[in-house]
């Protein structure tokens, strides 16, 4: 029997806070497709680090239109499916140490589930494992999703 890729299909409940200060509710759903080995290392946790948080973390912080980025030294315009989100901010927002969210990334990457450059400033997180997202019954397509063979 071959590993055919796992598809799971998650929604949540996003909180936006925009320039006015009130806070919207957009619901959002996206589909995560996964192969069993991308699976079992997320599922996993080794000293008590949860990799789906991480990955959680990164599809929160992607951008879901064309979104221009700037801080001192450095500017981007971010694609769908992009994050922008230092290991610093990771590590400080999950509560781990910077070298694990490095390790977890580094190993992210090798098995194709995100794509990360980094600057001197930040880094950019491109992913991979998203093939779309349902926002309020208009679906967008993530052009960076790699479809896994059968």
């Amino acid at each position: 029997m071959r590993n055919a890729p796992l598809i799971y299909s998650f929604g949540c409940t996003i909180y936006k806070t925009p320039s006015n200060r009130q806070t919207m509710k957009t619901n959002l759903n996206y589909c995560i497709v996964l192969s069993s080995e991308q699976l079992s290392y997320l599922a996993g946790s080794k000293y008590g680090i949860d990799r789906m948080k991480i990955l959680h973390r990164l599809i929160e912080a992607a951008v879901l239109k064309e979104t221009k980025y700037a801080i001192k030294g450095f500017s981007t315009t971010l694609q769908v499916g992009q994050a922008i989100l230092s290991e610093v901010d990771l590590s400080s927002k999950l509560g781990y140490d910077k070298k694990t969210i490095s390790r977890v990334l580094d190993k992210m990457n090798q098995l194709g589930i995100v794509a990360t450059t980094q600057s001197n400033r930040t880094s950019v997180h491109t992913l991979k494992c998203i093939s779309a997202w349902m926002q309020e019954g208009n679906r967008i397509d993530n052009p960076f999703y790699v479809r896994l063979k059968d």
